[in-house]
C-alpha cells in the first residue's frame, strides 16, 4: 500500500516496505538471538536436575568453616588516639616541656608575682629585656613585673633612646650617683618609695620584690619599712642581686634594727660595679639571710645552679603553704 506525501510541488508515489523483525531472546521465548533452539537446561523455564539438590559430603574446608562460624568473635576494640592520629595527645616532648616542673604555686592557679626594680641608668622596659634568661628560668613559678624609677638621669641612655631614657631611684649628688659615696644630701628617695607603693597598689597583688643594683638597695629599704609594719608595702620576701646599703647618713635609719623579712642575696665574686663586700654587708642587716655567690660580675645569673637556688627559695612562699618555711641561713 502506498501514499502520496507532498515533496516540493509534485506528488510522488512511495512504496512502504515492512522489514522482518530481528529475532531476540526474551523471557519464555524458545528461540534465541540467532533463531536456534535454546537448550532445555539453559532456559529460564527449565527445571534443574534433581541431582543438584543432593547433599554433598562435608570436606575438610567445610568443617573448618563451620568451626570458625561456631566460635564467638570478640567485639572489636575502639581505635585509640595513638592509632587514630599517630601521636597520643599530650605525649610529645614539646607538650611535656610546657608542663610546670613542680606543683608549687601552680596548684593554686597562679605563679608568684614579683615587682622588679631595675638598676641605676636603666628603666622598666630595659630591665625586662636584660632579664630574659631569668624569666625563662622562673617560668611557671614566678612572674616578674618591672617598674620604672620616677627620676630621669641626664646625659641620655646607652643607645640614645629618648622615648625610654635611663632612670634612677635617688641621687647622691646633683644628677649623679655613686654607691660607695656617703652623700650628705641625697635626693629623690621619697618619690621613689611613693612610686613603689603606687605600683604595688595599682598592679598588685604582689608576693615579693626583685631588685638589682640600686634597685636592690631600694628593695632592702622597702623590706625594712615592711618589717616595721608599713601598710604601703605588702610584700613577704625579696631577692636582692648586687645590692648594697646606702652610706648616706640620712638613710641610716633603715638599718638600725635587724630586718626580719626573708631575703636571698645574690653576690658576684668578680663584680666591678658593686663589690662583693658591699653586697655581703647588706646581707648582714637581715635576720638569717640566704646568700648565693656566683663567679660572675654585675649581672643576674640564671644558670642551672642558680636556678635551683631561686626555685627552692620561691617554693617557701607558694600560695597555700602558709608562712615561709625556715631555711638554714648562710652561703650556698
Amino acid at each position: 500500500m502506498g501514499c502520496l506525501p507532498y515533496l516540493g510541488s509534485t506528488w510522488t508515489r512511495v512504496r512502504w516496505t515492512t522489514l522482518p523483525a530481528r529475532p531476540f531472546r526474551a523471557a519464555g521465548c524458545a528461540r534465541g538471538r540467532t533463531g536456534g533452539p535454546i537448550p532445555p537446561h539453559r532456559g529460564p523455564l527449565a527445571a534443574p536436575p534433581a541431582s543438584s539438590f543432593a547433599p554433598r559430603p562435608p570436606t575438610s574446608r567445610g568443617r573448618a568453616d563451620a568451626s570458625l562460624r561456631s566460635r564467638s568473635i570478640p567485639p572489636r576494640r575502639p581505635m585509640s588516639a595513638k592509632r587514630f592520629s599517630g601521636k597520643r595527645a599530650g605525649s610529645c616532648r614539646k607538650c611535656l616541656s610546657r608542663l610546670p616542673a613542680a606543683a608549687g604555686a601552680m596548684s593554686e592557679g597562679r605563679p608568684l608575682r614579683l615587682l622588679a626594680l631595675h638598676g641605676y641608668r636603666q628603666s622598666g622596659p630595659r630591665f625586662r629585656q636584660r632579664t630574659g634568661a631569668l624569666r625563662k628560668a622562673l617560668r611557671g613559678r614566678a612572674e616578674l613585673v618591672p617598674v620604672s624609677a620616677p627620676h630621669t638621669v641626664l646625659g641620655g641612655g646607652e643607645d640614645g633612646d629618648q622615648e625610654d631614657p635611663p632612670r634612677g631611684w635617688w641621687f647622691s649628688g646633683p644628677g649623679t650617683f655613686e654607691a660607695a659615696e656617703a652623700a650628705a644630701e641625697p635626693a629623690g628617695l621619697e618619690e621613689s618609695l611613693s612610686a613603689v607603693a603606687a605600683a604595688l597598689a595599682e598592679h598588685g597583688p604582689f608576693d615579693g620584690l626583685l631588685g638589682f643594683s640600686q634597685g636592690a638597695a631600694l628593695a632592702a629599704m622597702v623590706c625594712a619599712l615592711r618589717a616595721r609594719g608599713d601598710p604601703r608595702f605588702p610584700v613577704r620576701f625579696a631577692i636582692l642581686v648586687a645590692g648594697f646599703a646606702s652610706r648616706a647618713p640620712a638613710h641610716g635609719h633603715f638599718y638600725r634594727e635587724p630586718i626580719t623579712l626573708p631575703t636571698l642575696h645574690v653576690v658576684g665574686d668578680t663584680d666591678a660595679v658593686i663589690a662583693a663586700s658591699l653586697s655581703k654587708e647588706l646581707a648582714q642587716c637581715f635576720v638569717e639571710p640566704l646568700v648565693l655567690s656566683h663567679p660572675g660580675g654585675h649581672f643576674i645569673p640564671a644558670a642551672a645552679p642558680q636556678r635551683k637556688v631561686y626555685l627552692d627559695f620561691l617554693d617557701r612562699f607558694c600560695p597555700g603553704q602558709g608562712q615561709a618555711e625556715p631555711l638554714e641561713a648562710g652561703a650556698v
